[in-house]
Parts: C-alpha cells; sequence; structure tokens
C-alpha cells in the first residue's frame, strides 16, 4: 500500500481570531504601551508584544515520496516520538533519563544531550506532569510489548534548551531581529509547560494520524492508544492554561503565557505547512475574562492530526526536507523517518 496520508483539512481561522483578539485584550487591560516595547521575536523571553496577525499561506507542500509503511513502522515512528517526550518529561522530573529496559530494540541506539531537573513550584503541576510522565512510559512500554522483537531503539536525542537548542529553534517565528532571550523550558515551571505542550502536541497529532493508517489488526490497540495520548495532551494544555490565569490575575496588563502558547504554535505551523494544525491554550480578556482551547481540534471538533512528514518537519527544525536534526540529530530509526518539504 502506497503512503497516502490526508491532513486533518483544519484552517487556521481560530489562531488568527486569537491572536486578533489578544490585540483587544491588551487595549482593554492598558497594556499596549508596555506590549510595544518588548521584543517582538522572542517567545522564550517573559516580555512579548501583541502578536500581529499574517496571512495564510497558499502554496501547497512538496508532496513526499511515496512509500510503503507496515503497521510495525507506523507504531516504531509513534514509540519513537513517545521515547522523546518521555525523556523529556523524566529529565525535568528527576534529572534522569528512560529506564535502559525501555530503550532497546533494532537500530541504532543513541544517548541523550542536553535538559536538567526543573524546580516545581506547585504541587498541582507537579503531580500533573507525574502522571502524565507516567502514562508516556506506560505507552512505552505497551508499544514495545505489542511490536515485540519489532520494536526500534531509542535514537540519538537532543533535548538542550537555550541558543542553538532544538526547543529554541521550535518556539521563534523567522526574524532578521537577533534574539534578547532563548527558550529554556528548564528555567522553570511555567516554561517548561511551555516546552511539553510543543512537544505533546506534535506527537498526539501525529499518533492520531497514523491511527487512520493502519490496518483492522492493528487499529483497536493505537485506538486506544491515540485515546491515552490525547488525555494527556489535554492534561498537559490544562496545567498551562492553569497558570496562565494565574499569572493573568496577578499581572492583568500583559496575559503573557496565553499569548506565548499561541506564538509557539504559531512557529510550530510554520515549520509543518500551510495548514494551521496548532493551537494556544486559550485567550484573557481582561478582568475574569477567560477562554480556554485545551483541545487540539478541527472545526467540527475533531482532533487534528500531523502526517509523519509534518511531524518531523517540527522535530527536525526544518522546513525543508530533511532525515535528521532538532530534536533527533541522526534522525529516526525505521523506514518513516524523512520530513516534507513543508515552507515554500
Amino acid at each position: 500500500m502506497t503512503y497516502s496520508d490526508k491532513d486533518s483539512g483544519a484552517t487556521d481561522t481560530t489562531r488568527r481570531q486569537m491572536i486578533r483578539w489578544f490585540g483587544t485584550a491588551s487595549i482593554m487591560a492598558g497594556g499596549l504601551a508596555f506590549l510595544e516595547g518588548c521584543n517582538d521575536d522572542v517567545v522564550g523571553s517573559e516580555s512579548v508584544v501583541k502578536p500581529t496577525p499574517t496571512a495564510s499561506a497558499t502554496a501547497t507542500p512538496t508532496p513526499p515520496a511515496a512509500y510503503t509503511a507496515t503497521d510495525a513502522d507506523r507504531m516504531n515512528f509513534i514509540l519513537q516520538l513517545h521515547y522523546l517526550y518521555g525523556t523529556f518529561l523524566v529529565r525535568a522530573l528527576s534529572g534522569t533519563t528512560l529506564p535502559a529496559a525501555l530503550t532497546t530494540g533494532v537500530g541504532t541506539s543513541g544517548g541523550v544531550t542536553g535538559g536538567s531537573a526543573v524546580t516545581f513550584t506547585d504541587t498541582m503541576t507537579l503531580a500533573c506532569v507525574n502522571e502524565v510522565a507516567d502514562a508516556v512510559l506506560a505507552r512505552i512500554a505497551f508499544l514495545r510489548q505489542t511490536l515485540g522483537t519489532a520494536a526500534t531503539a531509542q535514537p540519538a536525542l537532543n533535548i538542550a534548551g537555550g541558543q542553538n537548542g532544538p526547543f529554541d529553534a521550535i518556539a521563534r517565528v523567522p526574524s532578521t531581529t537577533t534574539p534578547i532571550n532563548f527558550f529554556n523550558p528548564y528555567s522553570g515551571q511555567e516554561e517548561f509547560l511551555l516546552g511539553a505542550v510543543a512537544l505533546s502536541a506534535v506527537l498526539m497529532t501525529a499518533s492520531n494520524a497514523q491511527g487512520f493508517q493502519v490496518g483492522a489488526t492493528a487499529s483497536g490497540p493505537v485506538a486506544a492508544l491515540v485515546a491515552g495520548v490525547t488525555a494527556s495532551d489535554g492534561a498537559i494544555r490544562n496545567a498551562l492554561y492553569q497558570r496562565a490565569i494565574l499569572q493573568a490575575r496577578s499581572i492583568p496588563a500583559t496575559e503573557i503565557l496565553f499569548e506565548r502558547s499561541w506564538r509557539m504554535a504559531e512557529a510550530r505551523d510554520r515549520l509543518d505547512g500551510p495548514v494551521g494544525l496548532d493551537r494556544g491554550i486559550g485567550w484573557f480578556g481582561g478582568g475574569e475574562d477567560f477562554g480556554s482551547q485545551i483541545q487540539l481540534r478541527d472545526d467540527n471538533w475533531v482532533a487534528l492530526r500531523r502526517t509523519p512528514e509534518q511531524a518531523l518537519g517540527i522535530l527536525y527544525a526544518s522546513g525543508t526536507a530533511a532525515s535528521s536534526g532538532g530534536f533527533f540529530p541522526n534522525g529516526l530509526n525505521g523506514l518513516i523517518k524523512t520530513s516534507g518539504n513543508n515552507v515554500v
């Protein structure tokens, strides 16, 4: 069977609408002068300006070369994205990496570069992150058990924050302005949640897409797994949303976390093609006017999905076809490992 994923057909109307609302909210809250004085491109900074709406791209990305993927190929692709997200969570929680028993397998195994433990000051946030981490590790074990001897090894991972790190690379829209600060998800619990939301969004949308592609034999187990991935994604997005509400109430002129989540979603969308496949966590209109965007979904309330080529464009931090880079410096193991020409 020739690979022929179809994207969800989701529009980016909601994202553009939220960005316009940010402008209104800033004026309502009296924060326009403050926002205009901030650096426009540093989404990892504690100061981010009001986003400016931009036109949606209309060009179609160059389609990837056709290939025939088995169910095992697709599950191994999902597994390796779980390796990345699980490693990030474990590193942030304990400063360690995944247990060795969960990382062996077919292909070239690799170590982990970058990252450090995060100081969590809020017990509710920490409890949520611990639950999500437990869920991700359980899904890794489930996938490995399902695949048996066909399970791929964990490839080399780069989860570094800061300048030249992959998190900063996918958190910033292109600009000629020299950055002042660089995004480091290990510098605090809010920064961590922004990074977690970024990786979770890619994992969820990519896993969901593969659920539509596997055959009848694998469809049940993969559908159950995708349901868990979607639930974990909602949990981590909700954790960031709760922190954003608390922040907006304490400094109501800025709504920084709300705005930054949309900015970073915009940066990810610039690497996966012209269709809007990401969202911020919600918005703040002043006072107690909050709105949530917890579920990553299209206009029909169906979960968004990314093809492997779209997902790898983000994870390799490359808008053009690549077989390695970003979070996977040596690429993935297995058949599915090349990103598409997503930026045209």
